[in-house]
């Protein structure tokens, strides 16, 4: 049974977390100015391995972003950084696009040919931190991946507008601290452009994937969106019922078919990165969606509003 919460119950956990260091993201805190983002996520099916890189481009603002985060055998690396700058290109129309930003040795290069899946190459050569509360900036730890996101499908149900979801494979060559593997998995790549401020209303965004199955979700405060690919057909999303941030979550995922799935996710790891004067909570997850073996991720930006209990709340039916 899931727990239901009052909206009091929701304020935000983290408030007395200590003083984050200032970042220049404050700039762009409830800015409307252009954005884009774009990200590749990979977990391997034995969970024993996972990385994310990640770009978020401010051009107008002069900003840019970069997440990248490596698990290997329950350990996190993570490197992040607030304060890269941005050219006034905007990429999202190009058809080859190449995200990167002064400063930093990272990249996302980008390729779409007509309406088939991108493909898209992984790399970076950062010095980052063993922790899974990593403060903004380089750490002591190097951190060297280069690798090949190759996309099979997209997700047709729309999660957000301006935002394309598209699963595929990843295989690439790691390095952490001396230590060199090989990872291959399961993956998915997202490109995202926008002009509504960022990091504003609560969420819980989720990518899930197993044999056959591939899901992307979206919990807000009034309802969900997103769905999944079940053994090549779309299911999408109508609504979902999810336990609050925790070691272990049991979720509920209604879709428009009129057909509940039930399911059980247990964090690989969980980490944090700070974003303004809050901390974003983000989790490597494995489990189990209508008794199907699933690994991916779950991440929640939390604020006042209680989005869980509100989701508990729309149908005990869930």
């Amino acid at each position: 049974m899931i727990r239901r919460r009052t909206v009091l119950a929701a304020a935000p956990a983290l408030a007395a977390a200590p003083a984050l260091a200032r970042s220049r993201d404050v700039l762009v805190r409830g800015s409307k100015a252009y954005s884009e983002s774009a990200m590749v996520m990979t977990v391997s099916d034995d969970g024993r391995s996972a990385l994310t890189l990640r770009f978020c481009r401010f051009p107008d603002e002069d900003q840019t972003w970069l997440w990248c985060h490596v698990v290997r055998d329950g350990e996190l690396y993570a490197f992040t950084t607030h304060d890269l700058p941005s050219a006034k290109v905007r990429l999202a129309s190009q058809d080859q696009a190449s995200w990167s930003a002064p400063g930093a040795k990272a990249e996302l290069v980008r390729v779409r040919r007509g309406d088939r899946p991108p493909a898209v190459r992984l790399s970076a050569d950062l010095k980052g931190h063993r922790s899974v509360r990593a403060p903004h900036g380089p750490g002591r730890v190097p951190m060297r991946l280069d690798g090949q996101f190759l996309g099979v499908s997209a997700l047709a149900a729309q999660v957000l507008d301006g935002r394309q979801e598209v699963y595929g494979f990843v295989e690439a060559e790691v390095e952490i601290a001396g230590r060199k593997f090989r990872h291959s998995g399961q993956a998915k790549f997202h490109e995202q452009r926008q002009e509504a401020p960022r990091f504003e209303a609560p969420f819980n965004y989720a990518w899930l994937a197993g044999e056959g199955l591939s899901a992307t979700t979206l919990l807000l405060d009034r309802g969900a969106t997103g769905g999944w690919q079940v053994d090549g057909r779309e299911e999408p999303l109508a609504d979902m019922r999810l336990d609050p941030p925790g070691a272990a979550r049991d979720v509920v995922w209604r879709l428009k078919s009129g057909v509940d799935w039930p399911g059980r996710l247990s964090a690989l790891v969980r980490y944090q990165i700070p974003v303004y004067d809050r901390l974003w909570n983000g989790s490597f997850v494995t489990g189990e969606a209508n008794g199907r073996r699933v690994v991916g991720v779950m991440n929640d930006w939390t604020t006042g509003v209680d989005i869980y209990g509100a989701s508990a709340s729309r149908s005990q039916k869930l």
